[in-house]
């Protein structure tokens, strides 16, 4: 960074700052000589009938003499012969003609001696207003102004001393006060002068910096970005890629449980389905995390019921309260609100998961209350609190209380984080209250929609039923374990599976459409699910029923594959919503009880 010194003249060379004033000088200089010419006719005029006019003449020839030689100066360092000398030559030059153009201002007085007190009154008002007008572009340089005034007004000063009476000594006593006043006005000038050109480098010098800083700001900012997105990127490659066999071991988990097995065989499978659906739930969050940390994930706003969600949420934690002991209620009622609903649903199920963790006695309630023209979202627990000093630390990535070991059953420390990201982008903010040792209390505040009616019974499903008639169900998924594992899971549903890896391979192996196809979104060779499904409906010329499955977490190729009108999955798939799914596929209406 450039340091402004203390003492302007230690932060800038002499060279530079001479430089700079002499060149002020001769930008100066057309209205120096402007001024002169104004002077020359106003004396002329003056002096016409007051002295000789062969001494007038002498004195107008030499003045005009000097005036040309001037402007063929200005005229030769503007043009190209400003490099035949160097800078302090032209300064030279230039101090030489004001000198001499002061001396020849000076014979004036000469030409009026023994004048009546008038011309002299005259002479006087014009070198006075020639030296006023002369500072504040001569004092760029003091030497040039001191010269100039020195030979201008002093002989004119001494002439008056010279005079006799009062009236010229007053006059005289007058000019030489009024010399030392614009030597000393000259000087301020030049200090001023010299100040500025400090300056206007200093912030030049700081302009230079700045734009260096800003350019490596830049630069740092762009390849901060680069990381984020490679780092992003990276993750949600990695997602996909561990999304894969993590969706096969989940189908055969679930495959396996319901065939008959021992009992120490059903607590193996039962363990092996609760470990992958934590390595689910800690993919999800990292992805989660990744995508608000880079600014990638952006809130998409609508009016939605929150029944369905407070439905999924009781469904979901229900048999986990149950399983720790605790009470699980959910207070359903009937409300549209204006947000994102993966957003919403997201940050419900993080505090839920949350609750349910770290509570050991008493329960959870998840509640919705109306305030105003918002909609509370609470979720209330016994559990043990947060200590006042650790409220704002629990929002922290990473942080978790009471899990010095790391327990991976405990999760990352990132669902409170994620949360609070989630509500900042609603443009909300989280709420929370805790008492150490009895419990705490989140809640979100949502825009209320009144504009739009919302259903009035809550209708809770129970698993869909599948046809009774063996169903004809197309796997399309390059990964063979994949094929393997959702074959033996329909099988095991009742449905008749059939695998493809591509659109030519199904087409290979069909000779009637299937009653329903479920497609992997990512294919080989840059094909898509979407493209095989409308591939196979052309192909039959008939809507065949179909869904996508993805391992995808980026937001372009999930908003891609929801933009199809597709059902879209996402992996690993809990064999539960992929019944469900099925269902609704085979079925024209869903199935219900």
């Amino acid at each position: 960074m450039v340091q402004i010194s203390a003492n302007p003249a230690a932060s800038m060379p002499d060279k530079r700052l001479r430089t700079e004033q002499i060149e002020l000088l001769f930008t100066h200089g057309p209205s120096l000589l402007f001024g002169n010419t104004l002077g020359v006719l106003s004396a002329s005029l003056l002096l016409w009938r007051s002295i000789p006019l062969r001494n007038l003449l002498l004195w107008l020839f030499a003045i005009v003499l000097l005036t040309a030689l001037r402007i063929g100066m200005m005229a030769a360092h503007n043009g190209r012969f400003r490099h035949r000398l160097s800078i302090d030559g032209w300064g030279v030059f230039f101090i030489a003609t004001t000198a001499i153009s002061g001396i020849g201002w000076g014979s004036l007085a000469y030409l009026t001696t023994n004048s009546d007190p008038l011309t002299l009154a005259a002479v006087g008002v014009v070198l006075a207003a020639l030296t006023g007008a002369a500072a504040p572009a001569m004092g760029t340089l003091y030497i040039a102004y001191a010269l100039y005034a020195t030979a201008a007004l002093l002989p004119f000063a001494v002439l008056c001393f010279l005079q006799q009476g009062h009236l010229a000594f007053g006059m005289g006593v007058i000019a030489l006060c009024y010399y030392v006043c614009m030597l000393i006005f000259g000087w301020v000038n030049n200090r001023f002068t010299k100040s500025s050109i400090r300056l206007r480098f200093e912030n030049m010098a700081l302009l230079r910096e700045l734009r260096v800083q800003t350019q490596a700001a830049e630069t740092a900012r762009i390849s901060a970005e680069s990381a984020n997105t490679g780092k992003t990127r990276f993750l949600a490659a990695a997602s996909h890629d561990l999304r894969q066999p993590l969706q096969s071991i989940t189908l055969l988990a679930d495959t396996l449980q319901t065939e008959t097995l021992s009992p120490n065989a059903e607590q193996l499978v039962a363990s092996m389905r609760e470990a992958c659906s934590s390595m689910g739930e800690l993919m999800d969050e990292l992805m989660d995390y990744s995508r608000i940390d880079s600014g990638a994930q952006q809130a998409e706003f609508r009016s939605f019921d929150l029944s369905p969600l407070l439905i999924r949420i009781e469904a979901e934690f229900s048999p986990l309260a149950r399983q720790r002991g605790l009470k699980f209620k959910v207070r359903h009622r009937p409300l549209r609100v204006l947000s994102d609903p993966r957003m919403v649903e997201r940050i419900l199920r993080n505090l839920v998961s949350n609750a349910v963790k770290y509570t050991n006695r008493g329960g959870v309630l998840v509640a919705c209350r109306v305030r105003g023209k918002q909609v509370l979202m609470e979720v209330w627990d016994s559990g043990i609190g947060i200590p006042s000093d650790q409220q704002e630390d629990v929002f922290r990535e990473f942080y978790q209380l009471d899990n010095p070991e790391r327990d991976r059953r405990k999760g990352l420390g990132l669902g409170l984080a994620i949360v609070d990201g989630l509500v900042r982008l609603l443009g909300q903010r989280l709420m929370l209250r805790s008492v150490q040792g009895k419990g705490s209390l989140f809640s979100v505040a949502l825009p209320l929609d009144t504009t739009r009616p919302v259903a009035h019974e809550l209708q809770r499903r129970t698993q869909p039923l599948l046809p009774q008639n063996i169903s004809r169900v197309l796997v399309i998924d390059n990964e063979p374990i994949i094929q393997q594992a959702m074959s033996a899971l329909l099988t095991a549903w009742g449905c008749k599976a059939l695998a493809a890896a591509s659109l030519e391979d199904a087409i290979a192996q069909l000779d009637a459409p299937p009653d329903a196809i479920l497609a992997d979104y990512r294919l080989l060779e840059g094909r898509t699910g979407i493209e095989a499904i409308e591939g196979l409906r052309k192909h039959f010329n008939l809507q065949i029923p179909a869904a996508v499955i993805t391992g995808d977490t980026d937001p372009h190729r999930l908003a891609e594959a929801r933009a199809s009108g597709f059902p879209l999955l996402q992996k690993p798939t809990p064999s539960g919503h992929l019944r469900e799914v099925l269902a609704r596929l085979l079925n024209p209406a869903p199935a219900q009880v």
